[in-house]
């Protein structure tokens, strides 16, 4: 079996209803893995708001899917890459069960430690479980399983949110912008846009920034792209902290040739 991981990409804020996800089948025969609904597709907790729950839908037609659900500590490297490790530090249940066609199970979840001073940050990933033997589908075929990972976030009982674009630099491939979370709450990338005078212009969506985390998001440019700039504007488009603007000097020097 092979899963199809949801985690790390970014969903937009307008996506407000049910998540619909669905695996694809690449070799024929198909042998199609359940398709299931998620709601929400994010959950916040605080000192006021102990628990929530997470709504699973079965939109198949005709067979009971078995799902698990895992809860990791969610952290990023100094890079902003996703980290992830098993924790104990939320209450759920169930953790593993089945939902018959066309009906819902929903899942409790809470956390056990009041919060901290900075906000912590997990995931609790739902996966699609094999099918057991005498299942739909045939040993020849191949079955793409899903998993999702709800973001959950337990804030802290004071906000603060601030962040910056905090460097630009020359990579093997083009450049990388780095944008620091000073705060203590996590925040969105909406939109990372890269211009310059000379005609140049990519727009990138970066996902999260976890608290007091950096995140390098890296672009390809050309070699004669690159050498041809002396000034780069970025603009950074988030959710919750608005929208920065910062202009670097750019010495064509210091592009990498091939």
């Amino acid at each position: 079996m092979n899963p199809v991981d949801r985690a790390n990409g970014f969903w937009p804020k307008a996506v407000i209803r049910p998540l619909a996800i669905w695996a694809i089948v690449l070799l024929a025969p198909p042998s199609y893995a359940g398709q299931f609904s998620v709601s929400p597709i994010r959950i916040d907790l605080d000192r006021k708001s102990r628990s929530d729950s997470i709504t699973i839908s079965n939109d198949e037609t005709a067979r009971t899917i078995q799902m698990r659900a895992k809860l990791v500590e969610w952290t990023q490297d100094p890079a902003g890459n996703d980290v992830y490790r098993d924790s104990d530090d939320l209450i759920f249940f169930p953790r593993i069960f089945s939902i018959q066609k066309q009906e819902q199970q929903v899942i409790r979840l809470g956390w056990k430690a009041p919060p901290g001073a900075t906000e912590k940050s997990y995931r609790l990933f739902l996966e699609e479980l094999p099918q057991s033997a005498g299942g739909d589908a045939k040993p020849a075929q191949v079955l793409f399983l899903v998993r999702f990972g709800v973001p959950v976030f337990v804030r802290p009982d004071t906000e603060n949110f601030a962040g910056a674009i905090a460097a630009l630099q020359a990579t093997e491939n083009g450049i990388s912008v780095s944008v620091r979370n000073s705060g203590n709450q996590n925040f969105q990338i909406q939109s990372l846009l890269i211009r310059s005078g000379h005609g140049y212009e990519k727009e990138i969506v970066g996902g999260y920034v976890l608290a007091v985390s950096t995140k390098v998001i890296s672009t390809a440019i050309s070699y004669e792209v690159c050498t041809k700039l002396n000034r780069i504007d970025v603009v950074l488009k988030t959710d919750r902290i608005g929208t920065i603007e910062r202009s670097f000097d750019w010495n064509p020097t210091d592009c990498v040739g091939k």
